[in-house]
């Protein structure tokens, strides 16, 4: 309430007699912390009596107070996103939980079809460990009875198509991911749904002119008219759109699309949000509940598959690194009173995923990595650095410190970049970073809802392949058509 009362007393007295100044993202910030503290209405009462006070308050005493005012204010939040308080306990996943995570490198550059071949080494690696892609009947080496995609199910991919250029997720990755799902060994006969919420962008129908791909014009629209022309159920829905509207969920008989909104937490100094929309092919969606059945009332969770398809690179804006959590700012809305962005760091993202369930998988795109800590999240053509590697795991915040530690860190030493960095940075073995601020947070909010994910590296069994030693040398216990589970170590 305090912080809620001090930004609304220095938005009053920074506004003026000019109204256009709450336009500014500093006062935007202002504003939202105000909102959530005391609602819109006193809000509107008192940015109406302001033009009559602000004449009254541009004496010195009064000039004074108010920079006064505005010192307590950022020192109380900037003590509220403090990354990591020695002071602060953090959960952590049981002792003897192991995150996998798997990753590629040496992709080749150029797609062959619609493949991807570091994607395929990618799920080929996977499966040599026992994490199947496909959930099928006939036990392959991307396929068994537990694997991730059954031939029926709706699955979103949701990709970042925020920033142009190399900024956003790579479009030869995702036309190998489509291509690799509706290549399902039992017949593909469900649904893709490529989404993305790019908040104060325009996402231009998902067909910007400079996209991250070998063919820089190759954008997510045209991979989705692609599969579409071939006869098969893909299309892609933007999120963007409908960040402004609120909605009920379709079991309290609301079937719009729009955002689901939480009541503020102040724990995380925010509202969780989520989508519910209608795909091209009528599908309703609804990304905690699954997918409803109007007709029975009914929904199914089991038959909605979300990847999550981040880009990795560093976000020297606010939050030191983009990856697998940082991911989902493009799921939430910013808008309608939620304060998600700024939330991040009070761990808004990871109750989202607390809310939603964490992703079936999540592949980290390392094919170009914005590896600049004075930069990021946009990304030019000029600023990426090609690394050509893919990550992939079923724990994000695994996910993210492996490949900040293993993959950025690495890159930002071989452009030159020595640390120490300008805050916000990316370093991911000391706490008080702001990357590892928002991924500790995250992790407490996953673990507190019961999922195991881990920030520990010594909890995450890594692999790397090449993609070019042949996994078969390396295979026991596999016989083509039997059901012996396999192993296989990888130099």
């Amino acid at each position: 309430m305090l912080a809620g009362l001090l930004a609304l007393v220095w938005l009053i007295l920074r506004s003026g007699a000019k109204p256009s100044r709450l336009a500014y993202p500093c006062q935007q910030a202002a504003l939202s912390a105000a909102s959530l503290a005391f609602a819109a209405p006193l809000i509107s009462v008192m940015v109406t009596v302001r033009r009559g006070l602000v004449q009254g308050m541009r004496t010195p005493a009064a000039v004074a107070a108010s920079l006064v005012g505005l010192l307590i204010t950022l020192g109380f939040w900037g003590h509220s996103s403090l990354a990591d308080d020695p002071g602060i306990h953090h959960l952590a996943a049981p002792a003897d939980y192991r995150a996998q995570v798997f990753h590629v490198t040496d992709c080749p550059q150029d797609p062959v079809g619609d493949n991807f071949v570091g994607l395929d080494n990618l799920l080929t690696l996977m499966g040599s460990q026992g994490l199947k892609f496909y959930q099928s009947p006939s036990p392959s080496m991307l396929g068994g009875p537990d694997g991730i995609i059954a031939p029926d199910d709706v699955v979103v991919v949701k990709i970042n198509y925020q920033w142009p250029e190399r900024g956003g997720s790579n479009t030869d990755v995702l036309r190998g991911l489509i291509r690799t799902i509706v290549d399902h060994p039992d017949g593909f006969t469900g649904e893709v749904v490529v989404a993305e919420n790019a908040q104060f962008n325009s996402v231009q129908n998902f067909d910007l002119a400079n996209n991250n791909a070998q063919n820089t014009s190759l954008s997510p629209h045209d991979v989705v008219v692609g599969f579409q022309d071939l006869g098969y159920n893909v299309s892609h829905y933007d999120w963007t759109s409908v960040r402004f509207i609120s909605v009920d969920e379709y079991s309290d008989g609301d079937l719009d699309d729009g955002y689901v909104v939480y009541d503020y937490d102040p724990q995380i100094s925010g509202r969780v949000s989520y989508p519910k929309f209608q795909t091209d092919d009528g599908t309703f969606i609804s990304l905690k509940d699954g997918i409803w059945n109007p007709t029975g009332s009914s929904y199914d969770r089991d038959q909605l598959k979300f990847i999550n398809l981040p880009v990795l690179k560093s976000h020297h804006a606010t939050y030191g690194v983009t990856a697998c959590v940082k991911h989902y700012m493009g799921v939430v809305t910013k808008e309608l009173n939620t304060n998600s962005h700024s939330a991040i760091g009070s761990g808004l993202l990871g109750e989202l995923i607390a809310e939603i369930g964490l992703a079936d998988l999540n592949i980290l795109d390392c094919i170009w990595v914005n590896a600049d800590p004075y930069d990021g999240p946009w990304t030019g053509y000029g600023d990426a650095t090609r690394l050509d590697q893919l990550v992939a795991s079923t724990d994000p915040v695994a996910a993210d410190i492996w490949a900040a530690t293993e993959i950025l860190i690495p890159a930002f030493l071989d452009n030159g970049f020595s640390p120490p960095w300008p805050y916000p940075e990316a370093t991911p073995d000391d706490p008080s970073s702001a990357f590892r601020n928002y991924l500790d947070n995250s992790m407490d909010q996953i673990l507190g809802a019961g999922f195991n994910v881990t920030n520990d590296l010594a909890q995450i069994d890594a692999v790397t392949w090449d993609g070019t030693t042949p996994l078969a040398l390396f295979v026991d216990g596999f016989e083509s058509g039997g059901t012996e589970a396999w192993s296989v170590t990888v130099p």
